[in-house]
């Protein structure tokens, strides 16, 4: 889990928000919603919601939404052994 030190006029800096897109694509076969984005980040709504539309332009659940469907175009191509991580390396 990410530090819990944070408020809400600091905001979420680029490396935070890089270990929660992190953590997202470790977890992005399980349910992810906002109750898992903010126990995970220590970030409120309002805070991961400006933060993807700053760093991303979108949303969360959209951005979610299409990290799922890279996943399952990476596995149709190469197998479901491989890791998705590995393969956004690349």
């Amino acid at each position: 889990m990410l530090s819990q030190v944070h408020h809400i006029q600091q905001g979420v800096s680029k490396d935070q928000f890089e270990q929660l897109c992190a953590w997202i694509d470790e977890h992005i076969q399980e349910q992810i919603g906002w109750s898992e984005l903010m126990h995970e980040s220590g970030f409120d709504h309002l805070s991961i919601q400006s933060s993807f539309a700053k760093y991303k332009a979108t949303t969360p659940m959209t951005y979610i939404r299409k990290r799922r469907e890279d996943f399952k175009a990476i596995r149709n191509q190469n197998g479901p052994a491989v890791k998705f991580q590995s393969l956004l390396a690349k």
